[in-house]
C-alpha cells in the first residue's frame, strides 16, 4: 500500500515527463556516484551491419538525408553537445539545415522564427520592454521556471539557428491538448479540440504492446486502463502532429535536411514519428540517429539494438545508427520507491 500510495503521488509527475519527453527517467540498477566505464562509449554503430561507423561517414549520410532525427535523452548534456556538433558540421558543408524541436509546439514556432530573424520589436512599451531578446523568448516559450541548464541545452541550438539564419519550428501538440488527451476519452473532447487531432482508430499489435510496456515501466510497473489507452492515444497523436510538421518543412526545404531534436522514444524501431513521416511522404530519405546512453549495468550490444521483450525481433533495430554516451545519472527511481 505504501508503494502504491507513493506511485500515485509520483505517477502524474512521471506521466508528464514521459508524455513531454518521449523517454523514461527511470534506470535499471542501483544508484551509484561513480560513472561506469564502458567500451561502447563514444562508438557509433550502424545497426544494419552491427559494425562501428566513423563520424565522417555518419555526417555524409546525414548530409544526403531529407530528414535526420537526433534522438536524445533530454537531460543528457553529451547528447546536446553532439547535436550541436552535427548541426555545425552540416553547416560547414554548405548546407542550411531546418531545425525542428519536439520540446516546442507548433503554436510557438512564430516566437522561434521571430527570434532567429533578429528583427527588433516595434512595441517598446509594457512589462517586457526591459527584457533581453533571450529573456523575452524564454518567457514567450514558457520556460522561465525550468532550470537554466535545461534551457541552455536548447537555447544553444536556437542561437546557432540565429547565427546562420536557419529555418526553425516547434513540432509538437500544444500542452493543453496533450493534457486533455491523457486524462479524457476522445468522445469527451470538444469539436475544437478534436479538430486539432488526427483521430484515427488505435491499431493493435506489437507496437502498441511495446508502448504499453514502456508506459508501465515509466510508472514503475503501475499500468491500468483507461490510463494506458489514453497514454497511447496521446503518444500517437503527438507523432501524427510532429510528422505533419516535419513533412511540411521538408516540402519547403531546398538547402538542407530537416533536423529533428526529439526524444529517442519517438523514433525507436523506426516506428512512431519515423513511420508516420514515411506514410505521409514515402519518398523522403530519413536517417534515424539514436543518441544512446549506456545502461546502468554492463550490457551486450544486442540489448541496445533490439527490445528484450521482442524475441522474434519483429520491431526491428531501435535506430539506424546508435551513438553511445555516458549516462547523465545512475539513479533508479523505482528502486527507491520499492525500498520506501
Amino acid at each position: 500500500m505504501m508503494r502504491f500510495g507513493m506511485l500515485k503521488q509520483f505517477g502524474w509527475v512521471a506521466l508528464s515527463v514521459t508524455m513531454l519527453s518521449g523517454c523514461s527517467l527511470l534506470g535499471g540498477g542501483t544508484a551509484t556516484t561513480e560513472p561506469r566505464q564502458d567500451p561502447l562509449i563514444g562508438q557509433i554503430i550502424d545497426a544494419g551491419t552491427q559494425q562501428p561507423l566513423g563520424y565522417p561517414q555518419l555526417l555524409a549520410r546525414a548530409a544526403k538525408a531529407d530528414v535526420v532525427y537526433l534522438g536524445e535523452r533530454h537531460d543528457n548534456a553529451e547528447h546536446h553537445r553532439i547535436q550541436l556538433q552535427i548541426l555545425q558540421d552540416l553547416i560547414g558543408r554548405g548546407l542550411q539545415p531546418v531545425l525542428g524541436f519536439e520540446f516546442f509546439d507548433i503554436g510557438q514556432s512564430g516566437y522561434l522564427s521571430q527570434y532567429v530573424s533578429g528583427q527588433a520589436s516595434l512595441m517598446s512599451l509594457g512589462p517586457g520592454s526591459k527584457l533581453t531578446p533571450e529573456q523575452r523568448l524564454r518567457r514567450q516559450l514558457d520556460w522561465e521556471k525550468r532550470p537554466d541548464q535545461e534551457w541552455n541545452f536548447y537555447f544553444r541550438l536556437i542561437e546557432l539557428a540565429r547565427e546562420h539564419q536557419l529555418e526553425i519550428f516547434g513540432a509538437d501538440l500544444a500542452p493543453s491538448i496533450k493534457l486533455r488527451l491523457s486524462r479524457t476519452d476522445m468522445e469527451q473532447l470538444t469539436a475544437v479540440e478534436r479538430q486539432q487531432l488526427q483521430g484515427e482508430a488505435l491499431e493493435q499489435g506489437v507496437y502498441r504492446d511495446f508502448m504499453y510496456r514502456r508506459f508501465t515501466d515509466g510508472h514503475c510497473g503501475w499500468g491500468e486502463e483507461p490510463l494506458l489507452t489514453r497514454l497511447y492515444r496521446t503518444w500517437r497523436e503527438r507523432n501524427y502532429r510532429m510528422a505533419a510538421s516535419v513533412v511540411a518543412m521538408a516540402d519547403d526545404s531546398h538547402a538542407g535536411p530537416v533536423v529533428m531534436i526529439v526524444g529517442a522514444g519517438h523514433t525507436e524501431h523506426n516506428l512512431g514519428l519515423v513511420n508516420q513521416v514515411a506514410k505521409l511522404r514515402p519518398e523522403l530519405n530519413q536517417l534515424n540517429i539514436g543518441l544512446q546512453q549506456i545502461s546502468i549495468e554492463p550490457s551486450p550490444l544486442s540489448d541496445y539494438l533490439f527490445d528484450a521483450d521482442d524475441p522474434e525481433q519483429a520491431l526491428g533495430v531501435r535506430h539506424d545508427l546508435l551513438w553511445f554516451t555516458q549516462r547523465q545519472d545512475y539513479r533508479d527511481i523505482c528502486a527507491e520507491l520499492n525500498g520506501a
